[in-house]
């Protein structure tokens, strides 16, 4: 008998603190650290039931505030108490309920999705509920700020990205490409719509798919031509809200450089180089010490400036200085009678130069009429 009461009340005993042990470690827990994302990304609010349990069958509901984001019972989602602005952008993970995964998908974000969400779960006995926040963060559009220049006839990389990088693929976000009002390249939710793409840039543009999942929104323009020069606006689009970059592209012929302006114009050349020769020595001695650039600079200079003056006569004076120089027989248009008057005739008390120089040639002739003395 005492066996038996012995067996009676253990039995109990466990059959209580089995009962407590499941009601007690039946917890729903949330993230503690709010997510963070951008517009048009996908995120997942995490909400999961400790220890696991089948929450196939019971109702499990998502809310922020007193709008109702899901709800799912007796194993269906109930899409009618759902708020209009959430359709078809919500979804839970059905092998996840089998072991009391509640976490809520929620895809193509928009700004008005910031806040806090409540995740409930209930069964026959109880509901039971957590909170986790979402912060749907500002991005922008950044790009060159400097011109880009091609070569005509090149490929030429137009760089934009998204600051922070993020997914620039998934669905509701639209990249454009444009130059004034016409369409350069389009590319949607995933994929290029080059429908209205301008005849001017069909098959000649491309983005980098493979790269756009980090922000990389760059525009490869090919077989580059002088009428694509000009203004070009990378514009990124989310549900409704658009942010944008401008970046200038210009276009050199291959060869084309500005410090080689006018060196193979012939005429160019000719008329420089005949009208001014000392341009010519600079250009000529471009390299050489400073020295001895002044010094060639210094001979040209004396050069052109007695040539100047010696045109009319090449023939020098004994001096050295240029025949007619200072002197009357240095116009052409003088008599030139009465200058040889002068040069023969002594001139008495005063008189110029040409005048002394006349007297001293007087002299020289009297000198043999005296010699038979």
């Amino acid at each position: 008998m005492m066996m038996f009461k012995l067996l009676f009340w253990t039995g109990c005993y466990s059959l209580l603190s089995v009962t407590e042990q499941v009601t007690a470690e039946t917890e729903i827990f949330c993230s503690s650290e709010p997510v963070v994302s951008f517009c048009g990304s996908s995120i997942v609010l995490q909400c999961h039931l400790e220890p696991q349990q089948d929450a196939t069958d019971n109702t499990v509901k998502w809310t922020q505030q007193s709008d109702v984001v899901y709800v799912r019972k007796d194993g269906k989602d109930i899409s009618g108490e759902q708020m209009e602005r959430f359709k078809e952008r919500t979804s839970l993970f059905p092998e996840g309920l089998h072991k009391g995964n509640l976490s809520l998908q929620l895809s193509s974000l928009k700004l008005s999705d910031s806040g806090r969400y409540k995740c409930s779960f209930q069964d026959d006995s109880e509901e039971k509920s957590c909170y986790v926040a979402l912060i749907v963060g500002e991005f922008e559009v950044k790009g060159s700020p400097e011109p880009v220049t091609a070569e005509l006839g090149q490929d030429v990389v137009l760089p934009c990205h998204l600051d922070p990088p993020f997914d620039a693929t998934t669905q509701n976000i639209a990249v454009e490409w444009k130059r004034n009002n016409s369409m350069v390249h389009k590319h949607r939710s995933g994929r290029d719509n080059n429908d209205a793409q301008d005849l001017r840039f069909k098959n000649r543009t491309s983005l980098f798919n493979d790269k756009m999942t980090r922000g990389n929104i760059s525009l490869k323009l090919h077989n580059v031509t002088q009428e694509d020069e000009g203004k070009y606006t990378c514009a990124v689009s989310c549900n409704g809200r658009s942010q944008m970059w401008n970046i200038t592209l210009k276009v050199v012929l291959k060869d084309d450089d500005p410090n080689k302006q006018g060196i193979n114009d012939p005429d160019s050349t000719r008329t420089k180089h005949s009208s001014h020769p000392i341009g010519l020595v600079i250009g000529l001695s471009v390299g050489l010490p400073v020295a001895v650039l002044v010094l060639i600079v210094l001979i040209a200079c004396l050069v052109s400036y007695k040539g100047r003056r010696c045109r009319s006569d090449p023939v020098p004076n004994q001096d050295g200085s240029c025949a007619g120089q200072n002197s009357p027989q240095a116009d052409p248009q003088a008599d030139p009678e009465p200058h040889e008057e002068t040069e023969m005739l002594p001139t008495e008390g005063h008189g110029t130069q040409d005048g002394q120089g006349g007297q001293q040639d007087n002299n020289q002739e009297e000198e043999p009429l005296n010699e038979p003395n």
